[in-house]
């Protein structure tokens, strides 16, 4: 192979390298937040969003073994929280999910703990009323899940899609 032949090749590995799924005009609008970014070179940007995505695809798989190891196929904010803790790499995001918002779903599930609580205090005859919002109630968790099964196999399919990287760790 001569050095042309080989210069070619290089190029074309590292255009494949660098094509992107996430698009860099949104990476752009991030990197323009920092006050103390004035201008960014489309090269520059090009590398911070490849390395934007290889840091998200990383975090996802990281909470999606997570989520698996607690024999779920949906990530949720749990998975992410104990991915950050358990490898180095996301040190630095440690405690960023504390002012998270609570999901749909936790507050379906904690407004039904408080229902079955007071069904525990009240007659036999109440509990048929609460049965009723128990199925209201699980109608609504259930959809929840589905939305999130729907957004992680998404997300999967996006990993799926980007080139492997092999990590140290």
């Amino acid at each position: 192979m001569s050095n042309e032949e080989t210069v070619e090749v290089d190029a074309i590995d590292l255009e494949d390298m660098l094509k992107c799924n996430l698009p860099t005009s949104r990476v752009k609008k991030i990197c323009r937040l920092d006050p103390d970014l004035g201008m960014i070179a489309s090269d520059a940007l090009l590398f911070v969003t490849k390395a934007t995505e290889l840091f998200v695809t990383e975090l996802a798989k990281a909470s999606y073994t997570q989520a698996v190891l607690e024999k779920r196929k949906t990530i949720q904010t749990k998975d992410i929280d104990k991915a950050i803790a358990t490898k180095q790499m996301f040190e630095f995001l440690d405690d960023a999910l504390t002012d998270w918002p609570e999901t749909e779903s936790s507050r379906t599930k904690s407004q039904s703990a408080v229902v079955q609580e007071s069904i525990a205090e009240e007659d036999d005859g109440i509990e048929e009323d609460v049965g009723e919002n128990e199925e209201e109630e699980s109608a609504v968790v259930e959809e929840t899940e589905d939305a999130e099964l729907a957004l992680s196999e998404s997300m999967v399919d996006s990993v799926a899609d980007t080139p492997q990287m092999e990590t140290g760790t």
